[in-house]
């Protein structure tokens, strides 16, 4: 069987990026590779590679930044089954933290980077794994104590055509420089990678769910506080609308929703308290049309799975 290609992107022009890749290296056995072939050698300056069957993990080194890579690297050009890019966070709370996310553009506005109104190849797998990782290895140092927290989409690149997550270090140079952070991130990676590999991988690069239920999340804030508590119990956020975002959303964005997931999903999940009358009276509309069942979070949280 072919290993499942997992592509690790570092660029030099982020410290967090660097720290996180010196930790890869640091700590599992990357060869690297004499040259950039098949990689486009324009943009890639180093290649690295670590065999791990099922998992073969490619780590590429970059000199540009992630949210502009839709306008530098042709879709074609951009190698592997998933894509996992390890960047740092900002934020104006400057707060430590770390951090996953699906990127996209809910709106016109690309001001980030990625497409206008397009969001990019998103798997609730993914995401559900490099949460959850993030979490344990946090939980397994408790002298470190560090949120973990799961960002809604935003920004670029969004037109790659693999499925693809940001695994964030924030949020100051202070914590894009701490190496303890960006060896917990790392490991995040590779631990995440492989259980994908060895529990749902038998026919790359195609995701069998198992036990995972792959949702949608609308309504909330940026963090999803509300959405947060139940990805531990089995569920994998493949892409999340927020409260400000979800006046944009049409028939043909949740079209795109469906198209830009991996896997197929299972609900639509609404955090009914994130959003006010004319959200909701804009969004059940637009749920309710389609073949996908909508739920409040509120219910799953208990355990209760029906509206």
């Amino acid at each position: 069987m072919k290993p499942l290609n997992i592509t690790i992107l570092t660029t030099r022009e982020d410290i967090a990026s660097m720290n996180i890749q010196k930790q890869l290296l640091t700590f599992f056995p990357f060869r690297p590779l004499p040259n950039c072939d098949p990689w486009d050698s324009s943009w890639v300056r180093r290649q690295f590679e670590f065999l791990t069957p099922p998992v073969r993990f490619n780590l590429i080194e970059i000199e540009h930044s992630f949210i502009t890579l839709d306008n530098i690297i042709p879709p074609s050009k951009m190698l592997g089954d998933i894509l996992i890019y390890a960047s740092r966070h900002r934020s104006t709370s400057e707060r430590k933290a770390l951090l996953c996310h699906t990127t996209g553009n809910f709106s016109e506005d690309n001001s980030f980077g990625g497409s206008p109104r397009r969001i990019s190849k998103g798997s609730g797998i993914l995401m559900h794994y490099l949460y959850t990782n993030l979490q344990y290895f946090v939980d397994s140092f408790p002298d470190y104590k560090v949120p973990v927290d799961h960002e809604v989409d935003h920004h670029g690149p969004t037109n790659f055509t693999q499925p693809a997550g940001f695994i964030e270090l924030g949020s100051t140079e202070q914590g894009w420089q701490d190496p303890f952070g960006a060896q917990i991130v790392a490991r995040t990676i590779i631990h995440a990678g492989k259980i994908i590999g060895e529990k749902h991988c038998q026919n790359p690069p195609n995701l069998d769910k198992k036990e995972i239920k792959v949702v949608v999340g609308f309504g909330g804030s940026h963090y999803m506080p509300s959405f947060q508590p139940i990805i531990p119990k089995g569920y994998g956020f493949v892409h999340t609308v927020p409260k400000y975002k979800v006046l944009e959303i049409d028939a043909k964005m949740l079209d795109q929703i469906v198209e830009q997931s991996l896997e197929s999903i299972d609900a639509w999940v609404v955090d009914w308290k994130g959003l006010n009358s004319a959200e909701k009276q804009h969004l059940v509309p637009l749920l309710t049309k389609t073949e996908i069942p909508w739920v409040k979070v509120k219910q799953l949280r208990k355990g209760v799975e029906n509206k």
